[in-house]
């Protein structure tokens, strides 16, 4: 031990009978003042300052330059005072705080090193009850880190490690939560874990506080269960000729084709004393489907949809196609037949796995014949007959159009009259069928013309036959265009 300064700081005694002991007083205190919660300006700054503050700290990087910096050693601890510059010996384990870059230096074998990094690293940090990482951790928040990127990567083999990274976390109890909650807004929007018991679970929530189950994996069995559903199903009704290409996550396509709906015919015209039937009604266009892997073919499927017929021609066919190669077709329905003095046959249903619903036969005898509505039950409706006019001048009613879809989503058929045939009913419910109800025929006239047949509706029905006459029959209904439903399943 020294005799005249302290062992640690060097800060002088005080000698017995000393003179002017102010001074050597004044030396101990500006060296406690630096060596004292050590604040330095700067270590990087490498030319003298002309005007600095009155005991600003300053350690000195290589080459240094000024009066009083030049030729000092790097890492020189220099305080400015009494417009001058004194240098500051700093022992080992002085702590100083650079207050421009916000690090903490200690001294080690007479150099500076950052505090983590020093001649001793610190390797291990044991017992932390909290750590803030640019935030304050809290009791509810032990760790808290506010950053924008975070980087794991594994040891590899070559370092001691085997090249795998494994996160665990483990919960007290079956019915506890072990969960990772992702936030929008402070506000929880998803969360996946072991949330209440041991199954994995992802939740989602649109405002944080009603949360929905979006699926589950049972431990035991690893059936994974959608609360929500999980197929995706996008349809596409198109009620005109078009090119479709599937969507990029689609895996199937299901395609339903309904061709145009057959026109009802016209009834015959003739002298009164005569028999005379009115028009058969049109036949509904042919409903037929199909189901294809995405990866069965290419390119854009091509989509015909069928007109209805007019004037007692046949509706015409639904198509899809797919490089000229044809996929599926929704054949139309046939038209009614003209009256005559013997008939007037109903136009038959479009083909399919099972024919569509055909047209109603007139008679000259009865009310006229209604369109089918069971023959097809899920497909769009026949179209009633015209009625007819017996040789005794007795006109009949038209017959009704057959329901469309009558045991799924029933379009009614239009009423056959005595008078003009009532139009048949799109379907009330379009995204859950197309299917629509035939057309009503027309009546009878025992003078003048015969009242002409219905519309179908859309889609598909056929049209009413027109009512027999005595200066004309009537016209018959037009049928209905077809329609195509493309489905994307994903």
């Amino acid at each position: 031990m020294s005799d005249d300064a302290s062992a640690r700081l060097g800060l002088p005694y005080l000698a017995a009978g000393q003179l002017q002991k102010h001074v050597t007083l004044n030396e101990a205190l500006t060296r406690l003042d630096a060596l004292t919660q050590t604040a330095v300006v700067s270590r990087t700054t490498g030319a003298q300052p002309a005007s600095p503050a009155d005991g600003a700290l300053y350690i000195l990087p290589s080459g240094a330059t000024g009066a009083f910096w030049a030729g000092r050693p790097a890492g020189s601890l220099m305080r400015a005072e009494a417009d001058g510059w004194r240098a500051i010996d700093a022992p080992d384990g002085l702590l100083a705080v650079v207050l421009d870059s916000e690090e903490v230096l200690v001294r080690r074998a007479g150099a500076w090193a950052p505090l983590s990094t020093g001649a001793e690293p610190v390797t291990a940090l044991q017992n932390l009850t909290r750590l803030g990482v640019n935030t304050e951790a809290d009791a509810a928040n032990v760790i808290a880190a506010r950053l924008n990127k975070a980087l794991w990567t594994a040891l590899e083999s070559e370092s001691g490690g085997d090249g795998d990274l494994r996160f665990t976390f483990n919960k007290q109890g079956a019915s506890d939560v072990l969960s990772l909650l992702f936030q929008s807004g402070w506000g929880g929007r998803a969360e996946l874990g072991l949330i209440g018991d041991d199954d994995l679970r992802l939740k989602v929530s649109a405002d944080g506080g009603t949360w929905r189950d979006a699926f589950t994996v049972d431990r035991a069995t690893g059936r994974l269960w959608f609360a929500q559903g999980a197929t995706r199903r996008e349809t596409t009704v198109l009620t005109a000729g078009a090119s479709w290409t599937p969507p990029a996550w689609a895996r199937w396509v299901e395609a339903v084709c309904v061709g145009g709906g057959g026109s009802g015919g016209a009834g015959a015209g003739g002298a009164a004393g005569t028999v005379r039937f009115g028009g058969g009604g049109g036949g509904a266009g042919g409903v037929v489907s199909g189901l294809w892997p995405v990866n069965g073919f290419s390119g854009a499927l091509a989509v015909v949809v069928g007109a209805g017929g007019v004037s007692g021609g046949v509706g015409a066919n639904s198509t899809v196609s797919v490089g000229g190669v044809l996929l599926l077709t929704g054949e139309g329905g046939k038209g009614g037949a003209t009256g005559s003095a013997s008939s007037g046959v109903g136009g038959a249903g479009g083909g399919g796995l099972i024919r569509a619903n055909a047209g109603g036969d007139s008679s000259a005898s009865a009310v006229a014949g209604a369109g089918q509505a069971q023959t097809r039950p899920d497909g769009p409706g026949g179209g009633g007959a015209g009625g007819g006019v017996s040789a005794a001048n007795v006109a009949f009613s038209g017959g009704a159009g057959g329901d469309g879809a009558v045991l799924h989503v029933r379009a009614g058929g239009g009423l056959g009259r005595t008078t003009s045939g009532l139009n048949g009913q799109a379907s009330p419910l379009s995204a859950l069928s197309s299917a629509g109800g035939g057309g009503g025929g027309g009546g009878g006239a025992s003078s003048g013309a015969g009242h002409p047949g219905a519309a179908g509706g859309l889609h598909g029905a056929g049209g009413g036959g027109g009512g027999a006459g005595v200066t004309a029959g009537g016209a018959g209904g037009a049928g209905a265009a077809g329609v195509v439903w493309l489905t994307a399943i994903g």
